[in-house]
């Protein structure tokens, strides 16, 4: 029997698919990328929820298309910021730019799309732990 999710599983930049909420409704489910535990970094331990930016739905807004989800409402991609389709990566890097969080929110995940543009750009490897490596030519 598994486990019940938990925050933890949940990492910054994770790829999910869940149901955003609008007005009350749950909408149909579509991809979004974790930005943290609800509460910041500093609340990971302790925290319930995860912030889930709906990029597809536009740039992060706090309530609109970044929302504090449950770890069971949430269902991992088997995909990642550095290998996600190029399309969907660019629009994904644009709308960051373009949005804002609340707090240092955003800081975690704006550094791993960073990362991931550096190693799509050949520029940067992710060895076996996920850290990236700058190439030095």
């Amino acid at each position: 029997m598994r486990e019940t999710p938990t925050v933890k599983d949940f990492t910054t930049a994770t790829l999910v698919v869940a149901g955003p909420w609008l007005r009350g409704r749950q909408l149909d489910a579509r991809p979004g990328v974790v930005v943290g535990p609800f509460g910041g970094p500093e609340s990971a331990d302790e925290a319930t929820m995860a912030l889930v930016w709906y990029f597809t739905l536009g740039a992060p807004e706090p309530g609109d298309t970044v929302q504090a989800m449950l770890p069971t409402e949430l269902t991992l991609l088997d995909d990642t910021l550095a290998t996600m389709h190029p399309d969907a990566f660019r629009d994904l890097a644009r709308d960051l730019r373009r949005g804002w969080f609340v707090g240092e929110d955003g800081d975690a995940l704006r550094g791993a799309v960073r990362r991931a543009w550096r190693e799509r750009a050949g520029l940067a490897e992710a060895d076996p732990a996920g850290r990236h490596t700058l190439h030095r030519g």
